[in-house]
């Protein structure tokens, strides 16, 4: 009996032993397939087919504008400027003089949203007017050409660059006889032919991707004009003072600001006598932050608020240019940002802060002005997202809106002018996807977004159990579920979300034929 039990015993250890080795020889064909695929995959990647080029070729040739009043236009955006981060939104600690001068002299908006709560998608939106998943940019941010994580994006097939046939802003002014360019951070793919100046921007100076993502070169039109040298001690990113892994051998990033603001000014000067369009897109306040020797521990806000108190002084750079050449009363000046705050960044009052699409995460500052144009002083709470400044701007020119493709914005001159709101609903989209995640009404908010669990410990199943909340936005940050107490509210918002999300999953692009 014990020599039976012996022989099973060698039996089952060989047998343990031979599936031992199979599941090896499994891992290490595994591992060899994706060590030939990823590579090939990541060669063989190419950027999204240009579908509607032609259409977009054509458009932009039809416009015409020799009897219209041509205003310049400059759009100031901020990098993770938080709802709460400027005076005129209550924050106590940090003083933005310039900008609160601008929202005393025209028009303060305190329920306009980005349409994202993370970089890459939300400037797309605002350049093409459209919801960010119709440009292939929805799904978080667009990493530098050869990044690891930029690799890993074309190995599952997501884009890394705005499509070719996407019709920007810039193209539209350049068509319609402006001059144009864009400073600051452009974050929209940096291979030929999807660069700035590909996009219709005259003149391009800046940086092409967040200041984190090093190096950070600073670019004239596409020649590096500043190279960063910067070593990595460790890591890749820079996110808190005490754990710093970036040693600065190169660009001084303190200097950005003033750098960008020196072209601004520039620009306005050399182009007074004839039409302009400036995107004016700073680095800051997003991480790592550095602020001129000449705010730095100035402000009651800390580091943080000497880097928006930098910004600040830029905006009166750039209206004392204004003023300096005449150009006030033929200007309409945006000021806003890309999502909501980030690290020390302040949501105000509101829930949830950047890459969340809770009200803190999208719900932005807006001030508009417009010299003896706009009104003076209003604060509205008129509903408006960023992708409404593509058909409003557009209106301001008479140019028709293009056929081809559908514009998910909406005019808001009238809510710019106090009139009331085109605005009836908004959407909410997902960081990680670009999908939507929540949906309001002047009163109401039902919203499916937001991880109860953080999936890498937890597991997806407890991220699965998140419930969809509905809470009156006008009442409360989103800390009362009030679903099982107005649960037609809730079917009613629920009904018309799923059904634009339908409509964007049988046209993922929005093309219309």
């Amino acid at each position: 009996m014990k020599k039976i039990w012996h022989t099973i015993k060698k039996i089952t250890k060989m047998i343990s032993r031979i599936f031992g080795y199979l599941f090896l020889s499994l891992i290490i064909i595994v591992l060899l397939a994706a060590f030939v695929w990823y590579p090939i995959k990541v060669a063989s990647y190419t950027p999204t087919p240009p579908e509607h080029l032609a259409q977009k070729t054509t458009y932009l040739e039809s416009i015409n504008v020799e009897n219209t009043e041509k205003p310049n236009v400059i759009i100031i955006l901020f990098d993770d400027l938080g709802y709460g981060d400027l005076s005129s939104y209550g924050n106590k600690l940090i003083k933005t003089p310039a900008m609160d001068s601008v929202a005393k002299h025209g028009v303060r908006f305190t329920n306009f949203y980005s349409s994202s709560p993370v970089c890459t998608p939300s400037r797309a939106g605002l350049l093409t007017g459209r919801l960010p998943i119709r440009a292939r940019a929805g799904d978080h941010v667009y990493f530098p050409e050869g990044h690891t994580i930029g690799n890993f994006r074309k190995v599952r097939g997501s884009a890394n660059e705005l499509p070719k046939d996407e019709i920007l802003l810039p193209e539209v002014f350049k068509s319609a006889g402006y001059k144009t360019s864009m400073l600051g951070k452009w974050h929209l793919g940096d291979i030929d032919g999807h660069l700035p100046n590909d996009f219709g921007f005259d003149e391009y100076y800046g940086v092409r991707y967040s200041n984190d993502m090093l190096p950070l070169h600073i670019y004239r039109n596409a020649t590096i004009e500043e190279e960063d040298k910067t070593e990595l001690v460790s890591g890749s990113k820079s996110h808190t003072d005490e754990q710093d892994p970036i040693k600065i051998t190169g660009l001084d990033q303190t200097q950005l600001t003033e750098k960008y603001t020196r072209e601004a000014v520039k620009f306005i000067n050399n182009n007074k006598d004839e039409p302009f369009f400036l995107y004016f897109s700073h680095s800051f306040p997003h991480v790592p932050h550095y602020a001129s020797k000449e705010h730095e521990g100035k402000s009651a806000g800390g580091l943080y608020g000497d880097v928006v108190e930098d910004l600040d002084r830029s905006v009166q750079s750039v209206m004392d240019a204004l003023a300096a050449n005449g150009l006030e009363e033929n200007t309409l000046v945006i000021i806003t940002s890309d999502n909501g705050a980030d690290y020390n960044g302040s949501s105000g009052n509101l829930r949830g802060r950047k890459q969340e699409s809770y009200e803190g995460g999208q719900r932005v500052p807006l001030i508009v002005q417009w010299k003896n144009k706009l009104p003076e002083g209003l604060v509205t709470d008129e509903m408006a997202m960023n992708i409404d400044f593509f058909p409003t701007l557009l209106s301001l020119l008479n140019i028709k809106l293009p056929t081809d493709r559908i514009i998910d914005g909406t005019n808001i001159m009238p809510a710019i002018e106090g009139t009331g709101s085109p605005n009836d609903i908004l959407y909410y989209t997902s960081a990680a996807s670009g999908e939507i995640t929540g949906i309001r009404n002047d009163n109401y908010k039902y919203h499916e977004g937001g991880f109860n669990a953080f999936p890498l410990f937890m597991g997806m199943g407890a991220v699965m159990k998140r419930k969809p909340q509905l809470n009156d936005i006008l009442l409360d940050n989103e800390s009362h579920n009030l679903i099982n107490k107005y649960p037609n509210e809730a079917a009613s918002l629920r009904s018309l979300m799923y059904k634009k999300i339908d409509n964007i999953n049988s046209n993922k692009r929005g093309w219309i034929e």
